[in-house]
């Protein structure tokens, strides 16, 4: 036993590569066997001792389907999935996974890893099946929906971007879909059997609002899709058109970008910029005494960097809208082995709750309300309770209540 972990000790060694996004490659994964050396039958008094004694392998090797009653079929599954054995097919659930990995990236390791981690979480056996229609071009997702179909699937989890799932929608598929990438709003027209987990990014600004002086605002936005989208929803729930300003340069020098903008006393600032350079800007404003109203954002910087880099000066006034809710712990302590934060990660959170929506209706129960995570699903888009949170004693902390009278009614006259 102590050779078979030494080899596996140095293959990992061996071909360890430094960590980073990976994608799913075109070939597919090699599967590993584990042998039965042992001359005598092993049973159920002898697997129960195995696994007391965490001897993995040896419970894998000489654990035997056939003469199993029920008793260690989930622990088997178990292992066989984290070793990535060669199994036959099992008789429980059963979740299709559609991935365009071209199209979403490193996302699809995300998504993988949350349906795994939620199957995973109910001790039973499953089998998990990912179909890479590679991109999201019409023929692409033709062919790989039905692969999905002759598998004998009726249901898919699919991580598509807001192109890929309009491709979708028009296809008429029997397949239903379980989007958690795009929000329903985000698409124009989509068949019954269409369902969706996406955010809906002006809902949160709608809460945020509420803490900005709504008549003197900036918007701090970056080229990526997702700042301009936001952005462009705010200009639709402020009452009065924002200032926007556009940061091109990786190395803006903050401090004259708010003399230049006049960014000044009583503003309210709207950071749709990732969590270094919202850092790097709350700071920046403490360092040259702005005292603005309020910094707001929305769900992309709800992230445990901003619990660390700024100091507690700079987030005194900082208000961030998020739609994750508190989640069962084993399934976040199953996401954290497979690198997972269901805390903070969002796709990680919507595809774990899209997977629960799946194996409700596999197994019969067509209720609106995913019990696991409270959430329901309304009009085909599965509804988040948004909260506002400040951040405290380096903790996200639920927001007071906003004023009562307008924010820009309560502030010293600008500069």
């Amino acid at each position: 036993m102590k050779k078979c972990l030494l080899l596996i000790a140095a293959s990992i060694a061996l071909f360890a590569a430094p960590s980073q996004p990976k994608l799913f490659s075109p070939i597919g994964a090699a599967s590993n066997e584990v042998i039965d050396l042992s001359p005598t039958p092993c049973d159920a008094r002898c697997l129960e001792r195995l696994l007391k004694e965490e001897k993995e392998f040896s419970f894998a090797a000489r654990y035997d389907k056939a003469n199993d009653d029920g008793r260690f079929s989930a622990d088997y599954q178990r292992l066989a999935t984290f070793l990535n054995l060669a199994m036959p097919r099992v008789n429980g659930e059963r979740i299709a996974v559609l991935i365009p990995s071209e199209s979403i990236g490193r996302y699809s390791v995300i998504v993988s890893n949350s349906v795994s981690a939620y199957l995973l979480s109910k001790g039973k056996p499953f089998e998990m099946r990912v179909f890479d229609s590679v991109d999201e071009k019409p023929d692409s997702l033709d062919r790989a929906l039905k692969e999905i179909e002759r598998a004998g699937f009726n249901r898919a989890l699919a991580a598509l971007t807001v192109e890929g799932a309009k491709t979708a929608a028009s296809m008429n598929s029997r397949v239903e879909l379980y989007v958690p990438t795009v929000n329903r709003n985000e698409i124009y027209s989509a068949p019954d059997n269409m369902y969706f987990g996406g955010i809906d990014y002006p809902k949160q600004l709608e809460a945020l609002s509420q803490y900005a002086n709504r008549f003197r605002t900036f918007v701090l936005s970056e080229p990526s899709a997702l700042s301009q989208k936001i952005t462009a929803a705010a200009d639709a729930i402020l009452p009065m058109p924002a200032s926007r300003v556009m940061i091109n340069d990786p190395r803006v020098n903050f401090s004259q970008l708010f003399k230049t903008h006049k960014i000044g006393t009583g503003a309210s600032i709207l950071l749709n910029t990732q969590p270094v350079r919202t850092s790097m800007a709350l700071s920046q404003i403490t360092f040259n005494d702005i005292r603005i109203a309020s910094a707001l954002s929305t769900q992309m910087n709800y992230n445990p960097l901003l619990l660390t880099l700024p100091q507690s000066d700079d987030v005194k006034n900082f208000y961030i809208a998020s739609a994750i809710g508190p989640g069962n712990m084993t399934l976040r302590d199953l996401n954290q082995l497979l690198r997972n934060d269901l805390r903070f990660d969002w796709t990680a959170y919507s595809s774990s709750a899209m997977a629960a929506m799946i194996s409700q209706r596999n197994g019969g129960d067509y209720a609106p309300r995913v019990e696991l995570f409270g959430l329901e699903m309304k009009e085909n888009q599965l509804q988040y309770p948004i909260k506002v949170y400040q951040i405290k004693n380096a903790r996200f902390v639920l927001a007071p209540p906003p004023p009562k009278s307008p924010v820009n009614q309560t502030l010293p006259p600008s500069e």
